[in-house]
């Protein structure tokens, strides 16, 4: 596995991230790695693709459940001394399995008005009240648009603040990773501003597109919302 900053955890290669197909992990999530031989947990980051394409990832997306339906519990490691640990974790707490698609689970957090979508393939993705509903009425979903900042491989030059998204791709080299995105799901790409850091170029952009959710999560939500109760945040 690969551990490098910005790169991906199963290929190795650049990550920009962009909700749906490029994301992180954050490590204080505690997800366990069981099919990593150099590290205990899962963090940092992927594409969602190369999760699909994963030789392992029936344990990956095994760990990814663990994770996301459990509220409090604890896990147990090797530590560097040879000796088991248990570490405490707290977990997302989405205990309510709503459904079993075709393409993959549905779980309801049973406190917030949520839902996260775990694919048979291994890739997860958050779902809020809008999203549900926008999806529901059969409406394609963008993903977030806020501004992002990534620690470039090489020094791109100030050239980059007119260069396209294929452009950056392209010094990225991983073009060809992000081709779906680019053929059919009308990514909006801006630099923000950019310039070196400690720890090298540091970008500062936006990025989003389309979300790739299946069809099948449409059509549960069609079905689910007009019944749905409104969960309260005075409730959670």
């Amino acid at each position: 596995m690969f551990h490098e900053r910005n790169t991906c955890h199963f290929c190795g290669r650049f990550v920009l991230e962009v909700e749906g197909w490029a994301e992180s992990v954050q490590p204080y999530h505690v997800i366990l790695a069981p099919w990593d031989d150099e590290a205990n947990f899962f963090e940092g980051s992927f594409h969602l693709e190369c999760v699909r394409r994963f030789d392992r990832r029936v344990e990956f997306r095994a760990a990814v459940v663990d994770w996301i339906t459990c509220v409090n519990d604890q896990v147990t490691v090797l530590g560097e001394d040879g000796q088991n640990h248990g570490i405490p974790r707290t977990g997302l707490g989405f205990t309510n399995l709503v459904a079993e698609l075709p393409t993959g689970e549905i779980y309801e957090d049973p406190r917030f008005n949520q839902w996260v979508l775990v694919e048979y393939a291994g890739p997860f993705h958050f779902l809020a009240l809008k999203t549900a509903e926008a999806l529901g009425r059969g409406e394609r979903v963008r993903g977030n648009e806020g501004q992002r900042a990534v620690v470039l491989p090489g020094d791109p030059g100030a050239e980059i603040s007119a260069w396209s998204l294929i452009h950056l791709l392209d010094f990225l080299a991983v073009h060809d990773l992000y081709q779906p995105m680019l053929d059919a799901f009308e990514p909006d790409y801006e630099f923000w501003d950019g310039g070196q850091g400690r720890a090298g170029f540091i970008l500062n952009y936006s990025l989003s597109a389309l979300r790739p959710i299946p069809e099948d999560v449409s059509e549960f939500f069609r079905r689910y919302l007009p019944s749905y109760v409104l969960k309260r945040l005075e409730d959670a």
